[in-house]
């Protein structure tokens, strides 16, 4: 039981400290772009529809480097619940715990599935 509790700590502390680290690179990431740009927000005065992967490209091609690392920073913050989940799982399953690592293991192939079927096709 104390292993247990010990490694719950453990995850908390790790999210905790992967908001931190990815609110800090996104917040990074805007700096970036209002020092590269004299109005930053010039874009968004029309919208554009553009696919994350469209988008991605066009920004390494336009050496647009603040936008890309606030993708990076919100893909983290995004992966995550993800992690937490399969953390979770991980620790069900070795606390024997068969259906909340059954419980667990769903979850966790429904959020996969669901950012598969959330990406856009060109």
């Amino acid at each position: 039981m104390k292993d247990i509790n010990k490694m719950e700590l453990l995850i908390s502390k790790f999210l905790r400290l992967g908001v931190i680290i990815s609110g800090l690179i996104i917040l990074s990431g805007w700096l970036m772009s209002f020092e590269a740009d004299k109005n930053p927000f010039i874009s968004l005065q029309s919208y554009q529809h553009f696919s994350l992967i469209n988008s991605l490209e066009m920004n390494f091609i336009l050496n647009n480097w603040g936008k890309v690392i606030s993708y990076l920073g919100l893909m983290i913050l995004i992966s995550l619940p993800v992690l937490r989940v399969f953390l979770s799982t991980i620790l069900f399953i070795r606390q024997k715990e068969k259906m909340m690592a059954f419980l667990g293991t769903v979850v966790f192939i429904g959020l996969i599935l669901s950012f598969f079927m959330g990406i856009e096709g060109k």
